[in-house]
């Protein structure tokens, strides 16, 4: 049975929960690190991963909306807590970040901070290899002034240009459904 109060956070997939641990990497080398700028980058993360090697890094599916490529898990899950600490409600539904409204003298938005350590062990060397990567040649750009006016959903099944990435990602992907499928039988209490 399990005696820490994780009954005031959401439920999070595997996926979920390793896409917000990418996000408090980022958010502990880039300061300060707002949601637009967050969800773009972890983006940016899956996408060359695909490109490198047919398996994304978190598993999510995104949708391009004006904020750039958007993880709607991830987007509305913050802006949940965003809307929580409004309402000074005091109820955190995310563990991994804390979220803040900016100074006064900032522009607008919802600024990411992370509220635990980053955790590596769901990551591998190469994973963390295209995490720094992805920091340093778009982490000092400004994504707020990004527009894009489509409203469609990439397929990142079409980023795969040979067979061998599609049959990596397809060998890739059944793995990560046998893992979800494993931890929901045999840890059913278990809250990621």
């Amino acid at each position: 049975m399990i005696t820490q109060p994780f009954y005031r956070y959401l439920e999070f997939t595997l996926a979920q929960d390793k896409a917000f641990n990418a996000l408090v990497y980022f958010a502990e080398r880039i300061k300060p690190l707002y949601l637009t700028k967050a969800t773009n980058l972890l983006y940016l993360a899956n996408e060359m991963a695909v490109r490198q090697t047919g398996v994304p890094i978190t598993w999510l599916n995104y949708k391009v909306l004006k904020l750039g490529q958007v993880s709607e898990d991830i987007y509305f899950k913050v802006k949940y807590d965003y809307h929580q600490l409004q309402k000074e409600e005091g109820v955190k539904a995310i563990r991994h970040l804390a979220v803040s409204v900016p100074p006064k003298h900032l522009r607008d938005g919802i600024i990411l901070a992370p509220a635990e350590a980053f955790d590596d062990s769901q990551f591998s060397d190469y994973d963390i290899e295209i995490l720094d990567h992805i920091i340093k040649a778009y982490g000092k750009l400004n994504f707020a002034q990004k527009s894009n006016g489509s409203d469609f959903i990439i397929e990142l099944m079409e980023l795969l240009d040979t067979d061998f990435k599609r049959s990596a990602f397809e060998v890739a992907y059944q793995s990560y459904l046998m893992q979800n499928e494993f931890c929901g039988i045999v840890c059913p209490d278990l809250e990621l």
